[in-house]
């Protein structure tokens, strides 16, 4: 039984040709990257747009067909998990990637793809993109709630889920990955009253990436998972008033 779910699916489109390299033992790489649309109304009745980038990673097998079939402008669905990896770049400064490592991809021909202009317009019909994480984990800390200047709740909280797998020789592996979770409104009062530290919770959201910029002139970034359900899980809750029936006498 698996200790953790850590699954992202996204439909979006290629935004540039996929490259593909050799590990030192010879196992094809390839990265892409691919963004998503999003579009809503706010409560006073204006149209809002954003856009979502992500960084897709592809090995052995999968990665020679992505390299093959996609190309630039070309709608895909992704399916795979997400994954944290961080280095030192020239300066010393820690760097950190979040990308998802894709377990499937599914190209989705379109002869003539709809540039951003022609999304826009469109108010009807179905999404042309999908943006869809889904986590269950254990709390690292209790969450932080907080009201926005127009008195809307928010709150946030970090997840780790581990995730384990069996290499070609057999070993058995586990890797863990934290998630910066951001819930509003109504969900995020529930998170606050009813989650602690150690809680295991099942997320379901969407990532997104906002950015900001340090006084000294430095530009970071943070990827969040915007939820939009959360399940707690656990041991069911004893009820008031009800009691556990005899296990000696059939229950009914």
């Amino acid at each position: 039984m698996a200790r953790g779910l850590n699954k992202a699916m996204i439909i979006g489109f290629v935004e540039q040709d996929p490259e593909i390299r050799a590990t030192a033992n010879g196992q094809p790489v390839t990265s892409f990257s691919i963004s998503t649309n999003r579009r809503w109304t706010t409560n006073a009745g204006e149209t809002r747009e954003s856009t979502e980038w992500f960084n897709v990673v592809a090995w052995g097998n999968l990665a020679e067909i992505a390299n093959q079939r996609l190309r630039r402008n070309q709608r895909v669905y992704v399916e795979g998990h997400l994954q944290t990896r961080s280095w030192e770049d020239a300066s010393g400064q820690r760097r950190y990637r979040t990308e998802i490592v894709a377990n499937k991809l599914i190209p989705m021909d379109i002869p003539d793809p709809l540039s951003q202009e022609q999304i826009a317009e469109e108010d009807e019909g179905p999404p042309l993109c999908l943006n869809q994480v889904m986590v269950i984990g254990n709390l690292g800390r209790d969450p932080e709630m907080r009201y926005t200047p127009g008195g809307q709740a928010v709150t946030s909280f970090n997840l780790a889920a581990t995730r384990t797998w069996t290499t070609a020789d057999g070993d058995r592996r586990d890797a863990t990955e934290w998630f910066n979770v951001v819930s509003w409104g109504s969900l995020a009062e529930i998170c606050n009253q009813y989650l602690s530290k150690g809680r295991r919770v099942y997320i379901e959201g969407e990532l997104r990436t906002r950015g900001w910029e340090q006084p000294d002139g430095k530009k970071y970034f943070r990827t969040e998972l915007v939820a939009n359900e959360m399940i707690l899980l656990g041991p069911r809750p004893k009820q008031e008033g009800i009691e556990e029936p005899d296990r000696d006498e059939p229950p009914f």
